[in-house]
C-alpha cells in the first residue's frame, strides 16, 4: 500500500506542503485542610492535591514559603491528571491571594507535564502573564504546544494569537511560523477536514515547523476522514496497515480504505485492491482486486496500473509468493536492466515484502531506476513522490 502525494495549500495560515493522501483554577485547593488522595505520600512531602493551605505549611517546619516551592516536585500527589486538573479549576476559582494562585499554577503545571492537554492550557496562559509563577515566555508557549497538539483547540488559539502580537514576535525564534502551524491545527480541530488532512501531511514528513510526528499524523488524519477527506482516509489506512504512528489494524485499516475509495480516491480503492489480494481486513478475493486496481488504474493511478501489471506478469509464470517474486524481478532489474521488472521491485518494497515491513528508500531508488530505463509510470511516481 501507498500514500498519495500532490500539491496543496493551507490557504487558511499561509502554509504551503506537498500533500501525501496517503494526520479547564483558585482558593478551594488552598484550603486549610488538604484533600489527601495518596496514603502512600506524607503531608508535605508533595503538595496535596488539595492545594498547599495551613496544614501543608505546618509540616513543611517554621520559616518555610507561603506557596507551593516547598512541596517537592510532585504537585497532584499522586491524583490522576484529570482529577488533579478539576481540582486546580475549581481552587482557582476561589482563589484569593497569590499564594492560592501560586498553588494552582503548581498543579496545572505538574498536571500538564502528566499530559493532561487540558491543565497545558491554563499552565502556559499563567506562565506567558507571570501569574503564579515566574514569567517564563518559553515553558508558556511549550506547554500550549503540548495542549494543541493534545487536541485541544483552546490551546491553539491562545498561542496562535499571542504569537501573532508584534510586541511579542521577538520572545520566541520562529513566532511566525509556529503561530502559522497552530492556527493550522486549530482549524482542523474546528472542523475543516482539507486543513487536517494538510496538518497531517506536515506532521508526517516533519516539515517547516513541523516536527516528524506520526502519531499526530494519524490524529489529523483520523479527525480529515472523520470530516469527509478522501485522502485523509487514505492515508489512516495506510497508517493503521502498518501500524505506523498508530496501533496496527488491518480491519480498520480495510474500512479506512473502503471509505476513501466510496468518497473518491483512486488510491484508496488501489489499496483496498491489495487487501483484497492478499486477505488482509477483508475475504482474499483475486477477482475483486483486480477491478479494483483496474478502476484505481483507469482514474490515474500509477499504484493501481503496476499492481494489475504485476498480477499479470504472475499469471504469465512469474513467481506469485513474496520472496520469490521479489528475488525474480531484482535479478531481472539488476542484471537485465528491464525497466518494468525495476518497477515491479520498486512497488513491492512500498508494500513491504513480508506485508508489513516496507522500505521506501529501497522502493524509491527502484523506482528511479525503472524512471531511467524507460518506464514512464515509474517516471510518474518519482515525479509524485516528496523530496
Amino acid at each position: 500500500m501507498r500514500t498519495p502525494f500532490g500539491s496543496g495549500i493551507l490557504e487558511a495560515v499561509g502554509l504551503a506542503g506537498r500533500a501525501c493522501a496517503l494526520p479547564i483554577l483558585a482558593a478551594s485547593a488552598c484550603a486549610p485542610a488538604p484533600i489527601v488522595l495518596s496514603p502512600a505520600i506524607a503531608p508535605g512531602v508533595a503538595c496535596p492535591v488539595g492545594g498547599c493551605g495551613v496544614a501543608a505549611e505546618s509540616t513543611a517546619g517554621a520559616g518555610a514559603p507561603s506557596t507551593c516551592t516547598s512541596a517537592g516536585e510532585a504537585p497532584c500527589a499522586g491524583a490522576s491528571p484529570g482529577e488533579c486538573t478539576a481540582r486546580a479549576l475549581s481552587a482557582w476559582s476561589e482563589a484569593t491571594d497569590d499564594r492560592a494562585v501560586a498553588c494552582v499554577a503548581r498543579m496545572l503545571t505538574d498536571a500538564c507535564s502528566l499530559q493532561d492537554a487540558h491543565a497545558c492550557v491554563f499552565a502556559g496562559r499563567l506562565a506567558l502573564d507571570g501569574r503564579g509563577v515566574a514569567r517564563d515566555v518559553k515553558r508558556g508557549i511549550d506547554m500550549l504546544v503540548r495542549g494543541c497538539d493534545g487536541g485541544v483547540a483552546m490551546a491553539c488559539g491562545v498561542a496562535a494569537r499571542w504569537l501573532g502580537e508584534g510586541s511579542h514576535a521577538d520572545d520566541v525564534p520562529g513566532a511566525q511560523g509556529l503561530a502559522a502551524r497552530l492556527e493550522g491545527q486549530r482549524t482542523c480541530l474546528a472542523g475543516q477536514a482539507e486543513a487536517c488532512f494538510q496538518i497531517g501531511v506536515l506532521f508526517y514528513y516533519g516539515r517547516d515547523t513541523f516536527p516528524r510526528d506520526r502519531a499526530i499524523a494519524s490524529r489529523a488524519f483520523s479527525r480529515g476522514c472523520d470530516l469527509g477527506d478522501s485522502r485523509a482516509c487514505n492515508n489512516l489506512g495506510d497508517a493503521m496497515a502498518y501500524g505506523d504512528g498508530v496501533g496496527r489494524d488491518v480491519d480498520g485499516a480495510a474500512s479506512a480504505f473502503l471509505k476513501a475509495c466510496r468518497l473518491g480516491e483512486p488510491l484508496g480503492c488501489a489499496n483496498l485492491g491489495y487487501m483484497a489480494e492478499h486477505g488482509e481486513g477483508v475475504p482474499r478475493d483475486l477477482v475483486r482486486a483486480r477491478g479494483l486496481y483496474r478502476d484505481a488504474c483507469k482514474a490515474g493511478d500509477v499504484y493501481g496500473c503496476l499492481h494489475l501489471d504485476l498480477l499479470a506478469a504472475e499469471d504469465a509464470g512469474a513467481p506469485r509468493d513474496p520472496d520469490g517474486a521479489l528475488a525474480h524481478w531484482r535479478h531481472a532489474c539488476e542484471q537485465g536492466r528491464i525497466a518494468r521488472a525495476c518497477a515491479f521491485v520498486g512497488v513491492m518494497y512500498e508494500d513491504g515484502p513480508d506485508g508489513v515491513a516496507r522500505d521506501e528508500e529501497k522502493s524509491m531508488q527502484a523506482m528511479t531506476r525503472a524512471c531511467d530505463l524507460g518506464d514512464v509510470r515509474a517516471c510518474e511516481w518519482v515525479k509524485s513522490h516528496p523530496d
